[in-house]
């Protein structure tokens, strides 16, 4: 895809997601898409940190890992775990439709189960799920990113109230560098430092 491509179809899937969201009643039906310019920060994250293996947490349609697949080269690996089906069927259409499948692995079932079976570690985690869940899976997902990896986490600002003991987790802990970047909905982004 050339750059003119891509991002017609970033926009087309952008807008799928919130033309989708404003019909759903129910939250559980909603994509909660992350904003573009999240998407963007995402990406450059991915390209500074030269990120060869990145994990995501909340697949939802695919959108926020199609910015990751397609901000990056294309020895990237992304693996994404979502445990709702039918927004998995969304999100391997998605990634068919521009060739991304082979880049993207999805894992289909509950995150805190999955994430304590895994033993990989990854260069770059977004975390954007249920956020009651955050405190759950923190030990998994830190134990997961490398030294000098980088986690991300989602609605931080939008949220704020919700992500407060994931604040003080890390903003007490000398391991890491922390900021939280005004960006869409806010990013919390913790840097390992080892």
């Amino acid at each position: 895809m050339n750059d003119i491509d891509i991002e017609i179809f970033l926009n087309e899937l952008y807008m799928k997601g919130q033309i989708n969201d404003s019909k759903s009643i129910n939250k559980i039906d909603k994509y909660l898409n992350i904003t573009p310019d999240t998407g963007k920060f995402l990406g450059l994250l991915a390209q500074i940190t030269s990120a060869e293996r990145i994990l995501e947490v909340g697949t939802s349609n695919g959108y926020s890992a199609a910015w990751l697949a397609l901000c990056t080269d294309e020895a990237v690996q992304i693996t994404t775990i979502e445990n709702d089906s039918k927004k998995i069927s969304a999100a391997r259409e998605n990634f068919l439709s521009t060739g991304l499948v082979d880049k993207i692995k999805i894992i289909e079932g509950d995150a805190p189960m999955i994430l304590s079976e895994m033993t990989e570690s990854f260069d770059l985690v977004f975390v954007d799920m249920d956020r009651k869940l955050y405190l759950d899976i923190l030990e998994d997902v830190i134990r997961l990113t490398r030294t000098k990896g980088v986690i991300v986490f989602d609605n931080a600002v939008s949220h704020k109230e919700e992500m407060t003991d994931v604040f003080n987790y890390f903003n007490g802990n000398s391991q890491f560098h922390t900021y939280l970047a005004p960006i869409g909905k806010g990013e919390f982004v913790a840097l390992k430092k080892w």
